[in-house]
């Protein structure tokens, strides 16, 4: 078995790669997205769709915005 990777997009910085398990007959036995850190390159997760890996990215987006406080 082998892998093939294929970037996807840029998205805010991080990078989708797409990736597929390739068996002996040169067949796609899997395919998953991975979603990797903008400066790093580390792995932060892995999706079966792309639509998945995008909406993690803006999830995590949000989620670093400051707070604003309650009046």
């Amino acid at each position: 078995m082998r892998h093939q990777r294929h970037i996807e997009v840029n998205v805010l910085g991080y990078r989708i790669e797409r990736v597929r398990q390739i068996d002996a007959q040169h067949e796609v036995t899997m395919q998953w997205y991975e979603v990797l850190a903008p400066e790093s390159g580390r792995l932060l997760g892995r999706f079966a769709q792309r639509a998945e890996a995008e909406r993690a990215i803006v999830t995590r987006e949000l989620a670093a915005l400051p707070r604003a406080a309650a009046a």
